[in-house]
């Protein structure tokens, strides 16, 4: 502390200490609060600007984890989309099979199957009859049969039936359109010896005869026909016709049907010339095969006219030949001499 002299010499204190020192007490007491509420002001300034780093820091921390988890979760997103999408499909696939069951019975692929009815006639022959498609069984019996007559039951209905060896179609025969009821007869040649099945397609009701050898013309003796001078044998669903004869000139049916030229009695030389005539609405033209005398085979033949628009078809045949046409019309057949 500083000392100051008076005029005479003295030395005197110009201010008393206390005052001074109570001045600076007060200075004392006045400012160190004022420096603490600062510094706590500073330590929470820096307490909550820490804090906001800290909160910055974590987000951008969060921000920057989501980053670099997101390519992570980007395979099991994608993943789960595309499961999904598979699930939906089997599941739309799935509903639409089994909704369509009730609501479509008939696209079930099993075809629904009616009883056939086997009815045993004379001499062995039998007539197998159904409804619709079916697969028959033959057995051993088959070999005795010779002769198939087929017919259907309604008009404009398909009957088709397929001659079965070892699931090999060796014969086949009918139509699947016709204005008339579908009818004809074939023979069971050696080729069909083997035959194990009997497959019918069919739209109604039909009908097969299965007849031994010689069991047409044995029926037509019985029941007291005996052919006359000039007759020719016809064969059709009808069974067997005598043709040409003054009593018989003329027959007539449906369907296919054979000839066999050989004639009864007192016959002309020569050949034959047989006339077909169809129906004028038939739009098909038939298939017409010969098997001359001495030939194991039917060979297919070229009518110079169709036989179609009401004008007549002719077809030469010499003595024991024989003729098939197949057609689905209506049809009228005579012969005549040369």
């Amino acid at each position: 502390m500083p000392v100051h002299y008076q005029c005479d010499g003295k030395p005197r204190r110009r201010d008393p200490p206390f005052p001074y020192s109570g001045s600076v007490v007060f200075t004392v007491e006045e400012v160190v609060p004022n420096r603490s509420r600062l510094l706590v002001l500073t330590v929470a300034l820096l307490l909550g600007v820490a804090a906001l780093i800290q909160v910055v820091s974590g987000s951008s921390n969060d921000d920057s984890a989501s980053a670099i988890s997101s390519p992570v979760e980007e395979d099991p997103v994608e993943t789960a989309t595309t499961t999904s999408s598979t699930n939906s499909l089997a599941v739309s696939s799935s509903s639409a099979t089994s909704t369509s069951v009730p609501i479509s019975p008939s696209t079930t692929t099993t075809p629904v199957q009616y009883p056939v009815s086997i009815a045993t006639r004379d001499e062995g022959a039998i007539t197998i009859s159904g409804y619709g498609d079916n697969v028959v069984a033959v057995g051993d019996d088959w070999s005795i049969f010779r002769t198939a007559i087929y017919r259907s039951k309604a008009l404009d209905s398909e009957l088709i039936i397929e001659l079965l060896d070892d699931q090999i179609p060796v014969a086949t025969f009918g139509s699947s359109n016709s204005g008339w009821p579908i009818q004809g007869i074939r023979w069971l040649d050696d080729i069909t010896q083997g035959v194990q099945e009997i497959v019918v397609t069919a739209a109604g009701g039909w009908e097969i005869d299965l007849l031994p050898d010689a069991f047409l013309w044995n029926q037509q003796v019985n029941a007291g026909n005996i052919p006359q001078p000039g007759d020719l044998l016809l064969f059709s669903s009808e069974g067997l016709q005598f043709v040409g004869s003054q009593q018989t000139p003329s027959a007539e049916g449906i369907g296919d049907l054979m000839i066999y030229n050989a004639c009864e009695g007192d016959c002309s030389e020569g050949p034959t010339t047989w006339v077909f005539e169809l129906h004028p609405s038939c739009s098909d033209a038939p298939a017409v095969f010969v098997k001359t005398v001495g030939s194991p085979f039917f060979e297919r033949m070229s009518p110079a006219k169709s036989g179609l628009g009401g004008e007549p078809l002719e077809v030469s045949l010499g003595t024991y030949d024989w003729l098939q046409m197949l057609t689905p019309c209506q049809w009228s057949a005579r012969p005549t001499p040369g």
